[in-house]
């Protein structure tokens, strides 16, 4: 498993990923020309790094980006201001989720005290927002906390089976916004059945997660399966075959769709 010093050698040594303003030139000028094998793909996957690491360089190297994705976010529901600190990522980050609804669902037993649990919190743009509207009980699992009284993830990037254990049947809702893409294969099965546990029966998962439909650009490996890339980690984005992974665990009552390939998801356990 790397460890922070060699993800940070791969990032600025192997990449050229200096700060911030290199990267956003790699997207720009030399992602379209890259050609991806497994070996790049294994180079820094989410199953053989340190996850919470990873992420810290991200942090120490780019800035705002590794949370509000300034540099390859779609021009629809940009801010109309340029994102110079937290408040502003969170504004954006709040608006994508107002997009897709995830924040009625929130409102809708706005009075009642229920638990929520958000995977990714980032800078709390959700977490400020359930503090203010509703009375729920937050908790929040990040791989890399931004802010005080949040729950590390483990170094696999999961969620820490002692809280599985304890929350077992206990949350109202499972949130999670621009986390998903980010995962692996393996990682999101994890998280689909320790979610399952930690719903109640009746509860509901709201995630979001890139899609392969064949209409968005894509980087493919030579089988033709799409990869997400941020930062020199590539994740595979699902297919169709995603409604069959969730129906495993859930049932799925809406999903809605972004032009660019987007997908919300809300999942409700059952027996």
């Amino acid at each position: 498993m790397k460890r922070y010093e060699e993800i940070r050698r791969e990032l600025v040594e192997g990449f050229g990923f200096v700060n911030l303003k290199a990267y956003q030139h790699w997207v720009e000028h030399d992602r379209s020309k890259l050609k991806l094998n497994e070996a790049l793909i294994q180079r820094l996957s989410p199953d053989r790094v340190d996850c919470r690491d990873f992420w810290r360089v991200c942090d120490d190297l780019f800035e705002l980006d590794p949370v509000c994705n300034s540099v390859v976010s779609p021009s629809v529901g940009r801010l109309s201001h340029a994102i110079r600190n937290r408040m502003d990522a969170n504004r954006m980050n709040l608006r994508f989720a107002k997009a897709f609804g995830i924040t009625d669902y929130l409102e809708e037993n706005a009075q009642q005290r229920l638990k929520v649990l958000e995977i990714g919190p980032g800078y709390g743009s959700l977490m400020h927002f359930i503090e203010t509207h509703t009375n729920h009980d937050y908790t929040g699992v990040d791989v890399a906390p931004r802010l005080p009284d949040i729950v590390q993830a483990t170094a696999q990037g999961l969620i820490p089976q002692e809280l599985v254990e304890q929350g077992a049947d206990s949350y109202s809702y499972v949130i999670s916004t621009n986390v998903f893409q980010h995962l692996s294969s393996r990682q999101r099965q994890q998280y689909y059945e320790d979610i399952r546990r930690l719903l109640l029966h009746g509860g509901l998962f709201i995630f979001n997660l890139c899609i392969d439909t064949g209409k968005v650009g894509y980087l493919r490996d030579s089988a033709g399966n799409a990869w997400c890339d941020h930062y020199g980690q590539f994740t595979e984005v699902p297919k169709a075959d995603i409604y069959t992974d969730l129906a495993k665990h859930f049932g799925v009552l809406y999903v809605t769709q972004r032009y660019d390939g987007v997908f919300n998801f809300v999942c409700q356990k059952r027996t």
